[in-house]
């Protein structure tokens, strides 16, 4: 059954297959023969206009979407209303067949145009994962001790990585968040446990703990590079960064303290449930869009927490939701400027000096709005005096498909950095110092 659902929804046959047969029952729906053509067609071209108008105008105005939706998407709005006009116009004269023809017409026009949003962003990249599968191999806390005692009496590790949902309690922070996911590789079963390193890997906005793992597969990512080492990967943990706030940048703002519970609460639960090292780099911290800049402020502003750090696709400021900058310091920080600035990158890094932070920048070389902001946070972090700066911008958009690539190129580079593996032999990025 896997192997049958397992294949991708946003390239190849699929996307094809969407578009024809939505394209080809709604011409065929049309009653050319029956003479309803003529209202479908006065009436039904102008209204799904108008009406396609008045969504694109209320979704921008209200900001549901971020800047990089696709404008495609909106041709498709129109055929959905124009599947539904023709429909209702031609149902009284239409004959058996095409009625339930057209039920297929807006049911495949609207396929279509989820199909083009899930194009633009690799949200759900593989059929399987858009029905519900969150991680390659997802388990449960009971089962993480089956496995341990297993392994103890076999002496053999598992050939893979599990991936569990926990609660971290927000023991400090009191931060409204809910349920994070966490990557165990195959060496955590080893008896005694060992102490190893953390990754947090932050999601961008909108966006979910899940989404690291369904559509950026870092569980498989980590799972192929615990392969070529022995069973030796990070932890991998994914929390709720946003919670019931929707969007708190990672601040410590009147929406909650998010900074405390990343920083504080969720250390401190990784060390106590899953042995999770103690020593000076035992944690970093990496973000995918939003994420990235979250993981940049969060590292800048806690370098003993995070003396490491990796951005994808990040901004170069705080960005509420879609809001310009007047309106993030006006719902985050109350109007004060000066509370901005303790989280604003680029004074961070005009006003410190990092000597023990090492950073990772990758931003795809086809993302015209971000690939400027990491060129700026590289500039300033080479000023700012960081143990290393890695740049990197290979092909690729705003998309998973690319945040799957750049977790995979910078894990080598972090799991070094968290003294856990050798330094990477053939890594791409250009390292200032150079990677020995």
């Amino acid at each position: 059954m896997e192997l049958v659902i397992n294949f991708s929804i946003i390239t190849g046959w699929f996307p094809v297959v969407v578009i024809t047969v939505a394209l080809a029952s709604l011409i065929l729906t049309v009653g050319w023969r029956n003479g309803a053509w003529k209202a479908q067609l006065v009436f039904g071209l102008p209204a799904a206009f108008v009406l396609t108008v008045l969504l694109a105008l209320s979704v921008h105005f209200f900001q549901f979407v971020p800047d990089d939706f696709p404008r495609t998407f909106y041709l498709w709005a129109w055929l959905v209303i124009f599947s539904l006009v023709v429909a209702i116009l031609g149902w009284p004269k239409s004959r058996w067949v095409l009625r339930p023809l057209s039920i297929v017409a807006i049911l495949f026009c609207i396929l279509a145009a989820c199909t083009v949003i899930n194009q633009q962003f690799g949200y759900y990249p593989t059929l399987e994962r858009a029905l519900g599968k969150d991680a390659a191999n997802f388990t449960s806390l009971p089962a993480l001790q089956a496995i341990r005692d297993q392994v103890r009496d076999t002496g053999h590790l598992p050939d893979h990585g599990d991936t569990i949902n926990v609660t971290i309690p927000p023991t400090k922070s009191r931060f409204p968040t809910g349920q994070a996911e966490v990557y165990i590789p195959p060496a955590w079963f080893n008896n005694p446990e060992p102490a190893l390193p953390v990754i947090v890997l932050i999601a961008g906005y909108p966006g979910m703990p899940t989404d690291w793992t369904r559509a950026a597969f870092a569980d498989t990512t980590a799972n192929e590079f615990a392969a070529a080492h022995k069973g030796v990967a990070p932890i991998l943990v994914m929390p709720d960064s946003n919670g019931a706030a929707q969007d708190t940048e990672c601040t410590n703002s009147r929406l909650g303290d998010a900074e405390t519970y990343l920083t504080e609460d969720l250390p401190a639960y990784m060390r106590t449930e899953f042995n999770a090292n103690t020593g000076a780099h035992s944690f970093a911290v990496a973000g995918l869009s939003a994420g990235g800049t979250c993981a940049t402020v969060l590292a800048l502003r806690n370098p003993k927490v995070f003396p490491d750090f990796a951005a994808y696709s990040g901004y170069s400021a705080q960005t509420f939701k879609t809001a310009d900058k007047a309106a993030t310091i006006a719902t985050l920080f109350n109007g004060s400027l000066a509370e901005y600035n303790k989280y604003d990158p680029t004074t961070l890094l005009t006003n410190n000096k990092f000597p023990t932070t090492s950073a990772w920048f990758e931003t795809g070389a086809q993302d015209a709005a971000l690939l400027p902001d990491a060129q700026h946070l590289q500039r300033f972090a080479d000023k700012a005096g960081l143990a290393q700066v890695c740049f990197f911008s290979p092909s690729g958009g705003h998309d998973f498909t690319f945040w799957t690539r750049a977790f995979k190129d910078s894990l080598p580079w972090i799991s070094w950095k968290l003294g856990l593996t050798p330094a990477p032999t053939d890594s791409l990025a250009k390292c200032t110092p150079p990677i020995h």
